[in-house]
């Protein structure tokens, strides 16, 4: 699990804190790098003469390792051809002392000191909030530096480090009227009291086989990777959250707006469906109407008048012509019921033989289904009066 997390969670910003512990005083230089891909860059370079100016002054989110050299810290080259040095290699407790080491040309040099003085420093750090990932001790990381310095003899701030064919060779205290000196690292330009601090960040990240430490159990790297995880996808989850709910919210207020258009096209579409059912409705009640009163003829009422009166003789005379009568009288609020197919005429005349030549034309007549005589009969005047019922056929 930690793998992946260190995987997402990179430990990329760092703070190098190297403690330099003096007789009276001690000070504090702090190395700020960002790592990009394989390339180390230097953020910043600060020093400060109190431990509370320290706490102040840098981020506390960035989590720190710790190089602690001066007053309490022994320097020693263990030539393991050496048998004293075999000798005292063997005795050393492990357990009581706190050790950073390289691996030189011929021997191992060893930083070292009592675990109290480590256990001390770590403890104030801790409790001022530092989000401590490592702790180093001594100015022998220095040493891998030569491929980037390209130099016999480096000053490693209170040591003077000799190197053989680029590997560490030997090592002295330097003398006091020695001044600092600066290296040039790629575009960096960085002074030798920062350089163990630089040498401390390369086997950090790298981890190189010819460095050997005490193995601090009170500091979790996993602890801190996983609060920064934490950090960062609770900040990540947290934005999320609130992305959804605004965009929750903007979706609620689209479609209620959206459902509303709809709602009311659709009270709109039901008002005009029923409209249009009332309307077939109307249409339905008309049609039926006209149907029982015979007005869904093919053929207009006026071309069966016509069709009677152009064949009427001079000699008869026509009183009434009436198609499709009604069959009662027409009363207030009662429906009217007509002789649907029937046309009713009434007329005079004083040649029956006239008549019956006209009757006879009338049988020839295409949309002509049957007439009747209703009556026929002669006046004082020997005028024959008649009325005649013509029944149309369906067209």
């Amino acid at each position: 699990m930690i793998t992946f997390l260190s995987k997402i969670i990179k430990l990329n910003n760092l703070h190098v804190i190297g403690i330099i512990r003096n007789e009276d005083e001690e000070i504090y230089n702090v190395l700020t790098v960002k790592k990009k891909g394989n390339k180390i860059d230097i953020v910043s370079t600060q020093s400060f003469e109190n431990f509370e100016k320290t706490a102040k002054s840098i981020d506390l989110k960035i989590p720190v390792i710790l190089v602690v050299d001066g007053k309490g810290i022994l320097n020693k080259e263990i030539d393991f051809n050496n048998e004293s040095d075999v000798s005292w290699y063997k005795n050393i407790d492990f357990e009581s002392i706190y050790h950073t080491s390289l691996l030189g040309s011929k021997s191992s040099f060893i930083s070292f000191c009592r675990k109290n003085i480590v256990n001390e420093i770590s403890e104030n750090f801790l409790k001022k909030g530092f989000q401590v990932a490592d702790i180093y001790v001594g100015s022998f990381l220095s040493g891998l530096l030569y491929n980037a310095i390209q130099k016999d003899t480096i000053i490693s701030n209170d040591i003077i480090l000799e190197f053989d064919n680029g590997k560490l060779d030997a090592f002295s205290k330097q003398p006091a009227t020695v001044k600092t000196e600066t290296y040039i690292l790629g575009k960096e330009k960085i002074n030798s009291s920062f350089l163990p601090l630089y040498g401390t960040i390369i086997h950090f990240f790298i981890q190189q086989k010819e460095v050997s430490k005490t193995k601090n159990e009170t500091l979790s790297t996993e602890e801190i990777i996983y609060k920064k995880a934490f950090n960062v996808f609770g900040v990540a989850m947290l934005a999320g959250f609130l992305i959804s709910l605004l965009g929750s919210y903007l979706l609620i207020q689209y479609y209620g707006s959206k459902n509303a258009e709809l709602n009311l096209q659709s009270v709109y579409s039901n008002q005009s469906y029923q409209k249009i059912l009332d309307l077939e409705k109307q249409k339905e009640n008309k049609q039926r109407l006209l149907k029982e009163a015979g007005f869904l003829s093919a053929k207009f009422l006026s071309f069966y008048g016509y069709e009677i009166i152009k064949g009427i003789p001079s000699d008869i005379s026509l009183t009434d012509l009436n198609i499709i009568p009604v069959n009662q009288e027409i009363k207030e609020n009662k429906k009217i019921s007509f002789d649907a197919k029937s046309i009713i005429i009434k007329g005079e005349t004083f040649n029956e033989s006239s008549f019956n030549n006209w009757m006879e034309k009338l049988k020839k007549m295409n949309w002509l289904k049957n007439f009747e005589i209703k009556s026929f009969k002669k006046d004082k005047k020997n005028k024959s009066q008649f009325e005649i019922k013509i029944t149309i056929k369906d067209v």
